[in-house]
């Protein structure tokens, strides 16, 4: 009996013994590749962090971008450790490195930062991942075909001259030029997305768009960074004024799709191909046609994808072009090169509205616009996943591992952008574009998930611009000549952008 009973211990022993390794080896399996993050980030130089909370209370920073992100590469080096809690995150500054992370398909899917945009952006292009992003890429991508892009100028030169109009009888003796841009980017994609035209606001009520009353929480998140865990945030009231905002957005976008489909009705029926009222047809139009001719893509997917063009085309091509509108304010010889080169193109024509051969022509320009964007690009972080093991130099990152693409770093490397901070638009010249590495140069991101607006907004950026040098010369603000750069997704200028604006002796009427 007594050895019955020994025996059976042991036996229970052994099963107990088996048990706890098998659990272990399970552990160790299944956060292995954390592991392997977690032991890689202990080798890599960061910003200081505190238990926990990791380096989430640096976005409170003041100067962070000047004084951490401007100078990552002479700080921490190439590969830089980020803790977002208790998660690694790695920052890619090299172009080469960053070629290999941004131009594979394999590393296309978001970080869950991303999803914390959902109930902002809902899950469009910017957000989706996977076989659905991939699958609406495929039948958004000849949207942007240029032969299409070529009739929206038209609905930039309206918004640019409505600008104009509103700055003729504003006091222009120093002004927020952030301010003005904004309304007008507005009205652009309230005409291009969702076909409110630009000089017939009257009819939708486009002042009490939801889309003039966003608010980004993500930034507040990270400062209570308890409220990156979605179980926790789901129970506060930022979350629920975030999703009534969400759901707002929704309800506008579909009373919009249905405008445009009793329209495109109504048209049929009197067999006219022109659309009423001879409205241009806009963004919306076009993925209505893709719903009606492929039933994975539903009403509800033409809602995620408009709010991404409203939302996301916003605060990014107005912030470039306010800025680039700040910086020529700044460099009169710059401004004077590009009024040179309008005039040229426009010679005694000054009344009438920009082709796609002037826009073309404006090269000049263009090369400002992409030092603005250098300095100061839109979007100064992304996040991608990794789907697979990538070496980058004497590192190797495991599959799965978060990744920060940082353009405000990139865009600062001394060694391909010597004097970084110096305004100099001559670094775009093709002789100089020629020999520099192509992955320096992000301000769109790059490879697959390129963003798919990027030559739409060019030109909507040209064109602006272009209009506001033909009709004003621009001069700083004694005081106002530098701000503090900030960004909640998009960068932005604390305190606004301030210059005086001086009728040319040619405006254009």
């Amino acid at each position: 009996m007594i050895i019955q009973k020994m025996l059976g211990s042991a036996s229970n022993s052994e099963l107990w013994s088996f048990a706890t390794v098998l659990i272990i080896g399970i552990s160790i399996y299944t956060f292995w590749g954390y592991l392997k993050s977690v032991l890689l980030s202990l080798q890599l130089s960061g910003p200081p962090s505190v238990p926990f909370l990791g380096n989430c209370l640096l976005i409170k920073e003041k100067d962070l971008l000047r004084n951490r992100v401007a100078p990552a590469f002479n700080l921490y080096g190439s590969l830089v450790r980020v803790w977002v809690l208790l998660f690694p995150f790695f920052v890619v500054l090299q172009p080469d490195d960053l070629q290999i992370v941004l131009s594979s398909k394999k590393h296309t899917n978001k970080s869950f930062f991303y999803k914390l945009m959902h109930n902002f952006l809902g899950n469009g292009l910017i957000t989706s991942s996977g076989d659905k992003w991939h699958a609406h890429r495929k039948l958004i991508q000849p949207m942007f075909h240029l032969h299409i892009l070529e009739k929206f100028i038209g609905t930039f030169a309206d918004a640019s001259q409505v600008l104009c109009e509103t700055l003729d009888i504003t006091d222009c003796n120093e002004i927020n030029i952030a301010k003005f841009v904004n309304n007008c980017v507005m009205d652009i994609l309230n005409e291009a997305v969702l076909g409110v035209p630009v000089k017939k606001k009257g009819l939708v009520d486009m002042e009490q768009s939801p889309f003039r009353q966003g608010k980004v929480v993500i930034p507040q998140r990270f400062v209570q960074p308890w409220l990156l865990l979605d179980s926790i945030y789901h129970m506060t009231k930022l979350a629920s004024e975030e999703l009534d905002q969400k759901q707002r957005l929704n309800d506008f976008t579909r009373q919009m799709i249905k405008r445009r489909r009793e329209m495109f009705l109504k048209d049929n029926n009197t067999n006219n191909n022109n659309n009423n009222s001879n409205e241009r047809k806009c963004l919306l139009d076009y993925m209505i046609e893709i719903a009606d001719t492929n039933p994975d893509f539903t009403e509800e997917d033409i809602v995620n994808e408009a709010c991404t063009f409203m939302l996301a085309g916003q605060d990014s091509v107005g912030a470039a072009v306010a800025f680039t509108i700040f910086l020529l304010a700044q460099n009169p010889d710059c401004q004077q090169k590009c009024c040179e080169e309008i005039d040229q193109i426009f010679a005694d024509d000054n009344k009438r509205s920009p082709t796609m051969s002037d826009l073309r022509e404006m090269r000049y320009l263009e090369m400002c616009i992409k030092e603005a964007l250098r300095l100061y690009p839109s979007v100064p972080l992304i996040a991608r996943k990794l789907g697979e093991e990538v070496r980058l130099g004497k590192y190797t990152l495991p599959a799965g591992s978060n990744v920060f693409i940082c353009p405000y770093a990139t865009h600062r490397l001394p060694h391909f952008y010597p004097d970084p901070e110096k305004f100099d638009p001559t670094r775009f010249a093709p002789e100089n574009n020629e020999n520099r590495h192509p992955y320096a140069f992000i301000p769109f991101s790059a490879g697959p998930r390129y963003c798919i607006g990027n030559r739409f907004a060019i030109m909507e950026m040209k064109t602006v611009v272009s209009r506001l040098l033909r009709s004003y010369q621009i001069f700083p603000v004694p005081g106002k000549t530098t701000f503090e750069a900030t960004f909640r997704i998009t960068l932005r200028a604390s305190g606004g952008l301030w210059v005086k604006l001086k009728p040319r002796e040619r405006p254009m009427k």
